[in-house]
């Protein structure tokens, strides 16, 4: 039994639901009374959600594909267990983490534990954008940058180039410590007119 109240708790997994239309003459796809959608958007939005297609030709429905590739509890929870952090290396996000489908749903990937993967939402973005490739059974996962390199603890920071500089405390106009209240914040003026 888990601890703590319900009401505030945000649920993992199925928390979003996306209506989208697909043209299947034209090949486009829509959100629901939004705009047209990329590919790699498409499957972003689609990737951690409760999704209904539905297939139009000249604006009318004509089908409904599969609703859902639901993450149910028990399956999330496996995965939370077994990833703990983001899947990419040097990552060590914890929460707000998505479950993410390795072999993407929609090109018929199953929904099981060893097609998922934990993501955090900055490098699920970078993944359907094409910056980042995640690929593999998810116990031996490669990811690679846009370039095709696999990526690997601290390959996404950059190392610093010199030494700290070396300054001294700043004191305040008679010697004493600095106080948070004396610093005035930047205001920017409003641009000048042409009158």
């Amino acid at each position: 039994m888990e601890a703590g109240p319900r009401h505030w708790r945000r649920p993992h997994g199925q928390h979003t639901t996306v209506v989208v239309h697909v043209d299947v003459a034209q090949r486009t796809a829509a959100l629901h009374l939004g705009p047209l959608l990329t590919d790699a958007e498409r499957q972003y939005l689609t990737c951690d959600a409760t999704c209904e297609v539905w297939f139009e030709r000249d604006g009318e429905v004509i089908g409904a594909g599969r609703t859902t590739r639901l993450i149910n509890r028990r399956l999330r929870r496996a995965l939370e267990h077994r990833d703990q952090t983001c899947a990419v290396p040097g990552c060590g996000a914890t929460r707000g983490l998505h479950a993410h489908h390795i072999r993407h749903w929609e090109d018929g990937g199953p929904t099981e534990l060893s097609n998922l993967v934990l993501v955090c939402a900055y490098h699920h973005r970078l993944h359907h954008r094409g910056v980042i490739t995640i690929s593999g059974p998810a116990d031996d996962l490669t990811v690679t940058d846009e370039d095709g390199r696999p990526l690997r603890p601290g390959s996404l920071a950059r190392p610093p180039t010199h030494a700290p500089p070396d300054v001294p405390p700043c004191p305040g106009p008679t010697g004493e410590r600095a106080q948070w209240w004396w610093y005035q914040p930047f205001q920017p003026q409003p641009p000048p007119t042409t009158n």
